[in-house]
């Protein structure tokens, strides 16, 4: 934990000092997002009791996702994914490889992410008490997995070709949510199908799952 605090105050700090990336206003706008996160990160290391942290950890952890989710989603709709820029101004367009690597990154940020958020919302439920800690699976669980991967992976393809592009938003845009509703639903059964055991058991193996 503390080696993945170090890296990632490091990565905020290399961000913050290049006039690259904090062109205009950036340096104030970094400082405003952390702003919310630092706080509730404080307050609630300072009000959380012990024996609740595997729910905060459980929550943390999808709120992470949803925010890779998100992320995927707003690159999908920016209209200047397709170049790199600096300081505002596009230098050179990518190629196509670059775009397909990018691509593929994307939809594997908006389904990792979407199951990450949804099967950790579970978990957390589970572990306060809100909904039974009883496994439950649905009927034909395995083809039920197989068919929904198989139409994760048809959407993520369908996002990006027939003509669909970058910024797409007729079916490309309904192909991406297709696939987050998708990715969401598959979130809640996988980790519908933990339980009967320790409270504890059921947190680390939902964190090995769902950790993005």
């Amino acid at each position: 934990m503390v080696y993945g605090m170090v890296g990632m105050a490091c990565l905020i700090i290399g961000y913050w000092v290049d006039a690259n990336y904090t062109f205009d206003h950036g340096t104030w706008l970094i400082a405003a997002a952390m702003a919310p996160g630092i706080v509730v990160g404080l307050w609630s290391a300072i009000t959380v009791e012990l024996t609740t942290l595997p729910e905060l950890v459980g929550a943390y952890n999808g709120f992470g996702g949803l925010a890779a989710s998100l992320e995927g989603i707003g690159l999908y709709l920016d209209p200047n994914a397709t170049s790199f820029s600096r300081g505002g101004q596009i230098i050179v367009s990518q190629t196509n490889p670059m775009l397909w690597v990018q691509a593929i990154g994307l939809c594997l940020s908006i389904i990792i992410g979407s199951m990450t958020f949804t099967g950790s919302l579970v978990a957390v439920l589970k572990l306060h008490g809100t909904i039974s800690s009883k496994p439950r699976i649905v009927p034909y669980r395995w083809i039920v997995t197989i068919l929904m991967w198989i139409a994760m992976i048809v959407l993520s393809v369908f996002a990006f070709s027939g003509g669909q592009t970058w910024n797409d938003r007729d079916v490309g845009l309904t192909c991406i949510i297709l696939l987050t509703v998708v990715a969401a639903v598959y979130g809640i059964i996988a980790v519908m199908a933990i339980g009967g055991g320790e409270s504890s058991k059921m947190a680390y193996v939902v964190h090995a799952m769902f950790c993005s």
